[in-house]
């Protein structure tokens, strides 16, 4: 397929073997194979694994396995719903962050696979403070692209060309809030069209308005 990256996400199973020696070992023989083929790969800790849920778990496996063509990927949904400390990234070199996902999310009690699956939003549209995230992953030297996993039932339903205007607006929103404060401010955007017209109407144009 030529795609450049593999994600590997943490195990699930409930028989899977707590041990994190097997896992670097077995990560390094796949980052191993992957590498002889120009592939890298990056682990994620999923919020719901079996075992390793936790970014600092992730990337303790990962740096055991020492190859590399192994790294980690970054998931705010992950990250987030288990209110992680962010400071945790700071650990992570700058050069083994191979990939990030983004998601925004509302605050909800319910079991966390099926938050994951049906309820995420576009950044800016949940309750996370996705800005302080995403500073604290770029501080750690990531240089890749931003690539947003939103599972929601209504944007499957959707048109997909509304759900793209909406999310590249989300990425803007998210860039302007996480640039530094000082320093030049991030270029104009070119405008063009309409996003949407609202008018407001009393008793004696609301019918002319109406008719319009």
């Amino acid at each position: 397929l030529g795609a450049p990256t593999l994600l590997v996400c943490s195990n699930v199973a409930r028989d899977a073997i707590d041990d994190d020696g097997l896992a670097a070992a077995q990560l390094r023989a796949l980052a191993e194979r992957a590498a002889a083929h120009g592939v890298r790969v990056a682990y994620e800790a999923l919020a719901w694994g079996t075992h390793v849920r936790e970014i600092d778990r992730a990337w303790d496996i990962v740096a055991r396995a020492d190859h590399p063509a192994l790294g980690v990927c970054l998931d705010s949904f992950h990250v987030l719903s288990r209110a992680t400390d962010l400071g945790a990234i700071a650990a992570i070199p700058g050069e083994k962050l191979f990939f990030l996902q983004l998601a925004d999310a509302p605050h909800m009690n319910m079991d966390v696979l099926q938050w994951s699956r049906h309820h995420r939003l576009f950044p800016g549209q949940g309750a996370w403070d996705l800005p302080a995230f995403l500073g604290h992953v770029l501080a750690a030297g990531y240089t890749g692209p931003l690539s947003l996993e939103v599972f929601n039932d209504v944007f499957r339903q959707s048109d997909p060309r509304r759900a793209a205007v909406d999310a590249r607006r989300s990425l803007l929103a998210l860039r302007e809030a996480t640039a530094p404060s000082a320093g030049d401010p991030p270029p104009v955007p070119e405008l063009h069209g309409f996003a949407f017209t609202e008018i407001a109407a009393d008793a004696t144009s609301g019918a002319a308005v109406a008719e319009l």
